[in-house]
């Protein structure tokens, strides 16, 4: 199963320069868009608690909702056609607004502002291309917690989130 498939070494080095080249455009543009404050929080263990959370809630359930149909088809029928990578992707940028109607109302501005929703769409490419080329959700997942545990640790995302 593809979840379970463990990465290469090259899969992990395509990780890296993936995660190196979000960061080099997301955290600039977050940064000069106001989207991010460089805020970091001390190291304690209330903070190891919610990287662990964060690890489950959103990394690996969105991954296996967004990214795992797309292993499942490339999997079952080969090449995943380009029209289910467009529609993986705009229903990852979708559900952050739509998530805040049942789930998250105190989100609702942060998840419809475009800049957020450009940073989201973003690591929604990466981690798609990460799991077609990797054929893996681990990558994604660990690129997902990744990024969201650098936002709410450094780059001062609102305690709701």
């Amino acid at each position: 199963m593809f979840l379970f498939r463990l990465p290469s070494l090259d899969d992990w080095r395509g990780f890296a320069l993936a995660l190196i080249g979000f960061a080099a455009l997301a955290i600039p543009f977050g940064l000069a868009t106001g989207l991010y404050d460089w805020s970091p929080v001390p190291l304690t263990g209330q903070v190891i608690g919610f990287a662990a959370y964060l690890f489950f809630v959103p990394a690996v359930l969105e991954e296996l909702v967004f990214r795992g149909p797309l292993l499942w088809w490339q999997e079952r029928r080969g090449r995943v056609p380009i029209w289910t990578i467009i529609v993986s992707l705009l229903v990852v940028v979708i559900w952050h607004p739509a998530n805040t109607y049942v789930f998250m109302p105190e989100a609702r501005a942060l998840f419809s502002d475009w800049r957020f929703l450009t940073v989201a769409g973003t690591l929604g490419a990466i981690a798609t291309a990460l799991t077609l080329t990797t054929r893996s959700l681990w990558p994604p997942i660990v690129f997902h917690w990744l990024v969201v545990l650098g936002w709410k640790t450094l780059l001062g995302a609102p305690d709701f989130v």
